[in-house]
């Protein structure tokens, strides 16, 4: 069994940092000295950062061989720093890392303080690059070796990233990838199949690749937002996707999804339908990327569609003159909930879903994302509008909405 977590990462991580790289006796057995007017401080910043980048690498390799005897002994522990180290490769190394590496920097050269980031690439799901533990250390070279004489790690680093996972277990499909507690394989195993039946109705409407999606079930919200570093504990997390967080700046294509594991109550379509929803989010807001801007109602609007939500007022909306989302103005719209109800919230959702519903029916799924980009690099007015679907439909954006109202008054 895993011995206790403990929060606080201490010496424990930095004392795997091996003397490798730096020789510091002669063949006659005698120290070198620094040559008269040297930087001795600089000396032995550079020596730590040798010697610990040559000892991570070692780390690095133990844990992706899952051998937790040569990680914990790549040196020495004092008391007290074992099981920091331990916390590390326990909730690292069950993971099915295709790669890792641990990238040692420095961030106050002066102090001795060097960031120690792990990163790699989880099976077949990207990026290469994947974060997934951070600590911030005092290193200080000695005789041929290297030790941590301090942990400074921020207090909302410790639990980001993948080390807010307990005992974690991983579960998997064709195109899915699940994680979460081993408390909790119940719940992940129910995400699992309603995640496989989500992939299977984006099929139908041709969204998604076989590209696989990293699905995180966590088991708690403290959970959630400690892995994703948001201090707003007011911020309501159940089923959501968001950008995979990586050591390149540029975001990876496919977002991963996030599952709040302890509010899970109907496991089944309900789940399908609402992870449909995340999926489509995490395989097509890439659509956007290099668009003029990125039009919500839209986006939404594809999720909503893969999700199934049945329409409630959308009908009476229309009938009125789309008053409260007129089109193609509302194409503008950059946060479909900012002053709105939740009741007009989900009125411009189903207006999206229309949308989208619409261009499914009579043009297929080959042109939605044309349609979806189209109007994206568009100015939200009707010439803008006439331009996007005359581009990427053949019709006039006249044609188009008067369609669009027919198919929505007949309840299609």
């Amino acid at each position: 069994m895993r011995p206790p977590r403990r929060r606080a990462v201490t010496a424990a991580l930095g004392a795997v940092v091996v003397a490798a790289a730096i020789v510091l006796v002669t063949a006659a057995g005698c120290a070198l000295e620094p040559d008269a007017g040297e930087d001795e401080p600089a000396l032995r910043e550079a020596r730590a950062l040798a010697e610990g980048r040559a000892a991570f690498a070692d780390a690095a390799q133990a844990l992706l061989a899952g051998d937790r005897e040569r990680f914990l002994a790549s040196a020495p522990a004092t008391d007290g720093t074992h099981d920091g180290l331990a916390e590390v490769f326990d909730t690292l190394a069950p993971l099915p890392w295709d790669s890792f590496a641990f990238d040692v920097t420095p961030l106050d050269p002066g102090a001795g303080l060097f960031r120690v980031r792990g990163a790699g690439r989880l099976g077949p799901a990207g990026p290469p690059d994947r974060v997934a533990v951070e600590r911030h250390l005092v290193l200080e070279a000695g005789a041929g070796d290297v030790r941590v004489v301090a942990d400074r790690t921020p207090a909302g680093l410790r639990d980001r990233y993948l080390m807010a996972l307990h005992d974690p277990i991983v579960l998997r499909r064709p195109g899915l990838l699940v994680l979460g507690d081993g408390g909790a394989r119940n719940r992940a195993a129910a995400v699992l199949a309603a995640a496989a039946r989500a992939r299977h109705r984006l099929a139908r409407l041709g969204i998604g690749d076989g590209s696989t999606v990293v699905i995180t079930v966590f088991g708690s919200a403290e959970e959630a937002r400690a892995a994703l570093g948001l201090e707003a504990s007011g911020v309501r997390l159940v089923f959501f996707a968001y950008p995979a967080p990586r050591i390149a700046e540029e975001p990876w294509p496919i977002r991963d999804v996030g599952v709040m594991g302890p509010w899970l109550h109907d496991t089944g379509e309900a789940m399908s339908s609402v992870l449909a929803h995340e999926l489509a989010h995490a395989f097509t807001i890439r659509w956007f990327a290099g668009t003029a801007h990125t039009p919500v109602l839209l986006v939404e609007g594809i999720a909503q569609t893969a999700e199934g939500a049945p329409a409630g007022h959308l009908r009476d909306e229309v009938a009125t003159g789309n008053q409260l989302w007129p089109l193609p103005e509302s194409f503008a719209s950059e946060d479909i909930w900012a002053g709105n109800t939740r009741e007009q919230a989900a009125l411009g959702y189903e207006v999206g879903g229309s949308l989208v519903g619409y261009v499914l029916s009579r043009w297929g799924t080959s042109k939605l994302r044309p349609f979806a980009q189209a109007v994206a690099d568009e100015e939200p007015t009707e010439a803008g509008a006439d331009r996007a679907v005359r581009k990427s439909l053949g019709v006039s954006w006249r044609g188009f909405y008067a369609g669009w109202k027919r198919y929505v008054l007949s309840g299609s």
